[in-house]
């Protein structure tokens, strides 16, 4: 039976938020409850363990899976399978937990009364949309959509009065987020501007929660992070949609009344300014790219003076992105060449509009630029994870330029500008050029041991390049020999061997011979290094 630690009203909470995660008019959220129930009725979910919060139990598949439900956050409940998000193992635990504090039945009808209730909505939009009564707000007033917004948003906030602060957080963007978005305009273009803004709204409004919050680390990025880069996710999904049709005049009074709104998701919280910068930026990118806008923005930032105080980054690289949209490149260098190092990853959303562009010109200075100061950044105070997705991303872009250019030279000299960070995508571009000779120079000057070298692209290279791999197993003897105990005697008398098959190879036995006879002198105290030598027959007595 179900441990007492775990409440009814837990189970029961969420259930609520499997509703709302897998809505039961979406085809793949309805296979895998159907999946996940199967599994349970199969008897498939066994070794439960409970705590105060969460569930672990085991679930057997096709092979057995570890799950761990969490109930105050059910998106972040866990499973060993290789899914990122819920699988039919977390529904199928879920199912065996929700039996034992009421009917399974009860659970399943009220899931598929999300369906019909969503469909009645579907049917009342539709018909609403037929309508001319502007009775929710002036669809061709933006200061009329966000007086709606902060009205919906009361009443959300009246409702959710009871919400401790992380569940006010995941509230917003389950419950708030949905139903200003249900009263969306009808017309296909004005509809996704609208979704737009109901986006940044929530995005502005969670992150002033955050504000109040005082989250700490592992809350931004386990907790909070989800939500805020799904509505990222969404803004960008929407402008995909707008760019579908022929915008309509009748926007610009819309888009130009936005310039506002948009500023305030550089100094709305002190929390998350990668991701504010990125969603500003990209929202002038895509919408706000007129020359008499830019200017007004300009002017704009340069009054705000009580903001460049608070939020100086965001200033600076709110203006350095003006430049930008206005291809001031070289102002724009001088300037990111005075900034932190750390503004370095601000730079991709500029190169990948450059790429999307294919504006190769512009393109190879931005390039020239940034490897250029990648030694500045490899060099600062950030931690290796970090520092490696940073440059990761970065090598990705590169490889989309040399796609595009077929210069394969300069993704070689990006490589090498990024090590150690870039080693992953070095390695495997050389490898794949055959260059042996140079991947080898890479493994020794990163430290990396024989043991530690893919054993079948060491023969591949040793293949191509035997004399190139000769300086590996040298330094593999010599330092087999310092460990001073048998077993390693034995290891370096093996690398040993491989050096006399390889000097053969290339006809230098004679070399091996002499190099052979000075480690054996060198080291002639040491007995059992000697015995060794002899049991490989590599020397006499």
């Amino acid at each position: 039976m179900l441990d007492s630690e775990l409440r009814k009203e837990q189970v029961l909470g969420a259930g609520e938020q499997i509703k709302r995660l897998l809505p039961a008019n979406d085809e793949h959220s309805s296979n895998l409850i159907k999946k996940g129930l199967v599994l349970y009725r199969q008897g498939n979910v066994y070794n439960i363990k409970t705590t105060s919060d969460s569930i672990s139990a085991k679930v057997q598949d096709v092979t057995s899976v570890q799950v761990r439900l969490n109930f105050e956050f059910f998106n972040l409940s866990s499973c060993s399978c290789p899914s990122n998000s819920i699988c039919k193992h977390i529904i199928a635990t879920f199912l065996y937990i929700y039996a034992n504090v009421d009917r399974l039945a009860t659970f399943i009808d009220h899931w598929k009364e999300d369906k019909d209730q969503q469909n009645i909505l579907t049917q009342l939009k539709r018909a609403s949309s037929l309508l001319k009564s502007g009775k929710d707000y002036d669809e061709n007033s933006l200061s009329s959509w966000i007086a709606f917004f902060d009205d919906e948003y009361e009443k959300w906030r009246d409702k959710a009065d009871s919400l401790s602060h992380n569940q006010l957080v995941q509230s917003l963007y389950l419950h708030y987020y949905p139903s200003i978005k249900l009263k969306a305009p009808a017309s296909p273009e004005m509809k996704q501007f609208f979704n737009i803004q109901a986006a940044v709204t929530t995005f502005i409004k969670m992150a002033e929660l955050l504000n109040k919050t005082k989250p700490d680390d592992y809350m931004l990025q386990h907790i909070f992070s989800p939500y805020l880069l799904q509505l990222v996710d969404e803004v960008r999904a929407a402008i995909k949609e707008m760019k579908r049709y022929a915008l309509p005049f009748a926007l610009d009074p819309l888009l130009e009344e936005s310039i506002g709104r948009f500023r305030d998701l550089l100094f709305c919280s002190e929390y998350y300014e990668f991701e504010r910068l990125s969603l500003y930026r990209t929202l002038w990118l895509e919408l706000l790219r007129r020359d008499k806008w830019i200017a007004k923005e300009r002017e704009e930032l340069a009054a705000d003076q009580e903001n460049y105080k608070l939020f100086p980054a965001e200033y600076d690289l709110a203006r350095m992105h003006m430049d930008f949209l206005q291809s001031k490149d070289d102002h724009l260098f001088k300037n990111l060449a005075a900034a932190s190092v750390f503004a370095f990853p601000y730079t991709f959303d500029w190169i990948e509009d450059l790429i999307h562009k294919k504006n190769i010109q512009r393109l190879s200075k931005w390039f020239s630029f940034s490897v250029q100061i990648i030694p500045q950044y490899i060099n600062a105070p950030a931690s290796f994870e970090e520092k490696r997705g940073t440059i990761h991303y970065f090598m990705g872009l590169v490889k989309r330029y040399v796609e595009q250019t077929k210069n394969e030279q300069f993704y070689e000299d990006a490589c090498q500008a990024a090590l150690p960070y870039s080693f992953s995508e070095y390695h495997d571009f050389l490898l794949h050029k055959q260059k042996y000779r140079k991947w080898i120079e890479v493994q020794a000057l990163l430290g990396f041991s024989i043991v530690e070298i893919d054993p079948f692209y060491l023969r591949e290279a040793e293949k191509a390049e035997p004399k190139a791999v000769l300086p590996l197993y040298h330094h593999a003897v010599e330092e087999e020999i310092k460990y001073k105990t048998r077993q390693n005697y034995k290891t370096a008398v093996k690398y040993l061997k491989k050096l006399k098959t390889i000097y053969r190879k290339l006809k230098k036995e004679e070399v091996f011979e002499n190099y052979l006879m000075r480690i054996s002198e060198e080291h002639r105290r040491l007995r059992a290094f000697q015995e060794e030598l002899r049991k490989g027959k590599l020397i006499h007595a």
